[in-house]
């Protein structure tokens, strides 16, 4: 009896269009077949269910080879070449392993697993110049003092910070993709023609949110003080009475900030009590992992507001204020 092997894959193809229209009677499409094609190798009867429940069951019509056949053998030295490549570049991908030693990648990847090697992503983080180490050390004996005498002094701190929401956003390539039988030639818009942003202010004290509250697209030492002279104080009427007396303002070093008229304001309303540029108490420069808005709410509120693409400018302001109340209400870092 002629086996699998000896058919083409157009061949194999054919049995199973002659044994569909034979309503799948093998004898019968054993007869069908020998009549379109009787100058080809005659099958027997029985492939062509074989044929047929070979592909519902595994997706092809050849048969799966024997995993129980000779293994490949890896010489010490391949091994010991591979370890060293390793070595000398931790970075190093298996493929690019395998292009080098010769060696196949799936071969690599088993002495990856039996060295206990495991393929770890990067951490990104804020590059720091060599005069940023002293003010951060500085500033954190000043709150491990304060915490000593207060432990609950970082509750008092009114962290602010300020972030943009464009219309493009962030998209993951890596992590978007589509389930489909075929590729769909799914797409993601980008270099719109028509372009918005929205300068979104917020901050955090204790395990409150305040905010957002969108600022002028360009920000300037003028527009900031009154920024701080008539909405803030709405934003901090949500805040107790005890906190409000003993809280300490910070923020970042950006231009609108370091105004002579922000810094006079700042000395009046938190005589001592105010973290930035020139103040008794410097704000570390570069230093994004000392403020809860940098290091968790900014991701997780972009993570919400660009789910899917933004059309308008209006969306993309109710999608902020949707994105900073699901987090009052689940208090996911408070």
């Amino acid at each position: 009896m002629p086996r699998h092997n000896l058919f083409s894959n157009a061949e194999m193809r054919d049995m199973l269009c002659v044994y569909a229209q034979a309503n799948f009677n093998g004898r019968e499409a054993y007869r069908r077949y020998s009549e379109l094609y009787p100058n080809r190798r005659q099958p027997d009867f029985k492939i062509f269910k074989n044929l047929y429940d070979r592909l519902a069951e595994t997706g092809t019509f050849r048969p799966k080879r024997n995993s129980a056949g000779r293994p490949k053998v890896i010489t010490p030295e391949q091994e010991e070449e591979i370890l060293v490549r390793v070595a000398e570049n931790l970075e190093i991908s298996a493929r690019h392993a395998a292009a080098a030693t010769g060696v196949g990648k799936s071969s690599i990847c088993k002495i990856f697993h039996e060295e206990d090697l495991y393929p770890y992503h990067f951490t990104p983080v804020q590059n720091l110049l060599e005069n940023d180490f002293a003010p951060r050390i500085e500033f954190a004996r000043f709150c491990r003092a304060q915490i000593n005498a207060d432990p609950m002094f970082l509750n008092k701190i009114l962290f602010t910070d300020e972030a943009t929401f464009t219309r493009r956003g962030i998209f993951n390539f890596r992590n978007k993709h589509t389930w489909a039988l075929q590729n769909p030639h799914s797409v993601h818009e980008h270099h719109f023609q028509h372009e918005f942003k929205i300068n979104v202010w917020c901050d955090i004290i204790d395990n409150h949110l305040l905010g957002p509250f969108e600022l002028p697209p360009n920000l300037n030492g003028e527009l900031y003080l009154e920024f701080l002279e008539t909405h803030l104080p709405d934003f901090l009427d949500d805040i107790p009475l005890d906190i409000r007396q003993h809280m300490y303002f910070m923020q970042d070093g950006v231009p609108a900030h370091f105004s002579r008229a922000v810094r006079e304001y700042l000395n009046n309303r938190f005589p001592n009590r105010w973290i930035g540029r020139r103040s008794q108490r410097p704000w570390p420069a570069r230093s994004p992992d000392f403020n809860p808005l940098d290091f968790c709410v900014w991701g997780y509120m972009k993570s919400l507001v660009y789910k899917e693409i933004v059309n308008s400018r209006e969306e993309l302001w109710q999608r902020i204020l949707y994105a900073a109340q699901k987090l009052r209400n689940e208090q996911l870092f408070f």
